[in-house]
């Protein structure tokens, strides 16, 4: 955002996403995409922001190149695109942008390729030593047994019981059931 200000971009036009590049429904992004025309400049931090695979982000960057809407990349300022209304360097600009462009977008996709794989050996590597992953286990507290036993006298609703004691449906019905075992 900071580098986008710096080029003198006024906030109004600055479109930010917090969803990751690897999902194409980027609310920002789709709406961005909406209000663009034909000669306007879109500036992205990196190209990733396009998309992580290759064929996404191929196909946005066609998508870019039919509406002649120029783009930059501040992190890979060659492949930029600008449209000048010179047909023979938009020939050549095209050819040497889309060779360039296939080349980094195999090469983001391969990257998020091995980062999924990273974070699939550091899950299992972390199973095997016993370390807990997720969420801490719900537990039995002094106000959930209150909850349960006013909710299973009939004096309170299920839904009732959860809004007193401030307990989440999912967390009530699976407490519910954890203290039923346990008092068999």
């Amino acid at each position: 955002i900071q580098n986008m200000k710096n080029l003198g971009i006024e906030d109004r036009d600055i479109f930010i996403d917090k969803e990751s590049g690897k999902n194409m429904e980027r609310e920002n992004y789709q709406m961005l995409k909406r209000l663009v025309r034909t000669g306007d400049t879109i500036l992205f931090d990196s190209l990733t922001r396009l998309g992580r695979n290759m064929n996404d982000t191929l196909e946005e960057f066609r998508y870019y190149e039919k509406h002649k809407v120029n783009l930059q990349f501040i992190k890979e300022p060659y492949i930029n695109v600008n449209y000048t209304g010179e047909s023979t360097n938009d020939v050549i600009q095209s050819a040497i942008q889309k060779a360039t462009l296939t080349i980094l977008s195999a090469f983001a996709e391969k990257e998020r390729i091995d980062i999924k794989q990273r974070q699939a050996e550091g899950i299992a590597l972390a199973r095997k030593q016993g370390k807990r992953l997720g969420r801490p286990p719900v537990e039995i507290t002094e106000e959930f047994t209150d909850a349960y036993k006013e909710w299973k006298s009939g004096s309170i609703t299920a839904v009732g019981a959860m809004k007193k004691y401030g307990i989440k449906r999912s967390s009530f019905y699976k407490l519910a059931k954890q203290y039923e075992e346990k008092i068999k």
